[in-house]
């Protein structure tokens, strides 16, 4: 049996075990709480990007004014008109802010069904042009991720039709 001495000493070990085992719980608690933050903060951002650039691709008043924008580059679409290629290469970086929160926000096991329809945007003059024109303003590890998909498909180029057969 167990003197007071003994017994004393043990619950002391025991409670600053479950003091420790609290504290590491917590820690981790607090990182996916910050995590989370983290992620809601960029689908906001994402969120925010997208609305401000739908008024762009999608409204008859702005299109007009930023095709006369000589300093803001939209790119060489092979349009007919500088209006035409700032409603579509506003509708890209739209796009584009959609698949980089998609890139955060799905498992990594699902990313192969995303990973196509990147691929397959890679795959086009106009998705492969827009892609070397704006990456560095997208954040380091998506560009990093989508620079991956584009040397992927350099070492094994196949049509964008190809593409969509493949699974």
């Amino acid at each position: 049996m167990m003197d007071l001495q003994t017994f004393a000493n043990l619950s002391e070990i025991i409670a600053a075990v479950a003091v420790l085992v609290t504290l590491v719980y917590l820690a981790v608690q607090v990182k996916q709480a910050k995590e989370q933050i983290a992620l809601g903060g960029r689908q906001a951002r994402a969120d925010a990007a997208r609305e401000v650039l739908a008024s762009v691709s999608e409204t008859e008043y702005l299109a007009p004014i930023f095709a006369k924008l000589d300093d803001f580059p939209w790119g060489d679409f092979g349009l007919e008109s500088q209006e035409d290629t700032a409603r579509f290469a506003a509708w890209c970086h739209a796009w584009m802010r959609t698949e980089e929160h998609n890139f955060r926000a799905l498992p990594a096991e699902e990313r192969p069904s995303q990973d196509q329809l990147l691929l397959m945007w890679l795959s086009t003059s106009w998705g492969a042009s827009f892609w070397e024109q704006v990456r560095a303003i997208y954040d380091a590890d998506f560009a990093a991720y989508l620079n991956g998909l584009q040397r992927r498909l350099r070492a094994d180029p196949r049509s964008t039709m190809g593409l969509f057969k493949e699974r």
